[in-house]
């Protein structure tokens, strides 16, 4: 007889798996389906466990981290894709062949 795992409670593995995952993407809901849990379970569980929270806040800051180091090494947007506008005069030679 196989028993099927608990999905309904937070587990010391669970709540260190969610934190590895949370480091590597920082997203919440993805990394509480991940381990079988509910986003809200999550923040549950971080308003309740203090030391939970403090380490979740690390895991946080170490993917804000890893998306600002992985966009260092991209190539510029084109000033018609940018988020915020490019002035003209700035453009340079963007819109040429290789633009």
């Amino acid at each position: 007889m196989s028993t099927k795992p608990d999905n309904s409670r937070w587990t010391g593995a669970k709540a260190a798996a969610f934190l590895k995952l949370l480091a590597g993407h920082g997203k919440v809901a993805r990394a509480a389906r991940e381990v079988g849990m509910s986003r809200q379970a999550a923040y549950r569980l971080r308003a309740r466990a203090p030391q939970f929270a403090q380490f979740w806040e690390q895991a946080m800051e170490l993917a804000k981290r890893r998306r600002a180091s992985s966009r260092r090494g991209r190539k510029p947007v084109h000033p018609l894709l940018a988020r915020k506008p490019v002035p003209y005069a700035e453009w340079g030679d963007s819109l040429g062949p290789n633009g």
